[in-house]
């Protein structure tokens, strides 16, 4: 089936549960990260590839390959303009046991995205019923102007402060702020977990800069301590532009001084 989903800044209410409990952030869609790494399908490949500009507009099919033989259920997620439009008289099927594909009629100098499960349909599953991990296929087609084909690229990280790496970090910082290349959705995405994570004063929360470029975490550091945390993660992908294109995972890391 495909499911439709409401055009929202996806995943909203990911961000309180991050950080109030951590233990969420090692999961994956319900299920815990161990469970997650012994048997969840990955995408081998799609077509088109995932961020393709300039696709021909008459492609009929989006297709996604996993690296093991899935159940016949599936989950092709999304919602609005961005979503790809299915011919009335097709319907999405299996190719075989490890290729889905999903009918499509593509417009010229448009931008597309298609997720595949979500955190809310998981019907993307193994054979022996283990639900691939969220994730999405971006792409332009043809006769795109710039800025559409600026929207489907994968924002990247310009500046971490303090930055990733820092040995000598003073404990008395109050906010880890991390800038991107372009403006962002207003999700997030801060994922990790256990005493490497930084603790967030009570009442304090994540909040983007105005230009949306800038995301602050409120934290209280211990000094002579290692920290390490992440911006997104197969399961969670709260930082994402605002078309939809998810931040590749990072992990941030970095030390305390002993003062």
């Amino acid at each position: 089936m495909v499911t439709k989903l409401k055009k929202t800044n996806r995943w909203p209410a990911l961000t309180a549960g991050l950080i109030t409990n951590l233990a969420l952030m090692a999961q994956s869609g319900g299920l815990s990260s161990a469970q997650a790494a012994q048997g969840a399908p990955q995408i081998v490949s799609t077509t088109p590839a995932r961020g393709a500009s300039d696709v021909d507009p008459s492609l009929k099919e989006i297709t996604v390959t996993f690296d093991q033989d899935m159940e016949e259920g599936m989950s092709w997620t999304g919602g609005g303009p961005e979503l790809p439009p299915i011919p009335e008289d097709k319907k999405a099927h299996w190719r075989d046991k490890r290729t889905c594909v999903l009918p499509v009629k593509l417009q010229s100098g448009r931008h597309y995205r298609v997720g595949i499960n979500s955190m809310s349909y998981r019907n993307f599953r193994s054979a022996s019923g283990v639900p691939a991990l969220t994730s999405a296929i971006w792409f332009t087609t043809s006769g795109t102007s710039d800025e559409p084909k600026r929207d489907a690229q994968a924002p990247k990280i310009v500046s971490m402060k303090p930055p990733t790496g820092s040995q000598d970090v003073s404990p008395d910082i109050k906010e880890l702020r991390v800038t991107f290349s372009v403006p962002m959705g207003g999700g997030f995405s801060w994922t990790g977990g256990g005493p490497q994570f930084p603790t967030s004063p009570e009442g304090k929360k994540p909040f983007w800069t105005e230009d949306h470029k800038t995301c602050v975490l409120p934290v209280e550091l211990k000094p002579n301590s290692q920290y390490r945390l992440g911006l997104n993660s197969p399961s969670y992908k709260g930082f994402q532009s605002p078309a939809g294109v998810p931040l590749a995972p990072v992990v941030y890391t970095f030390k305390t001084s002993a003062k």
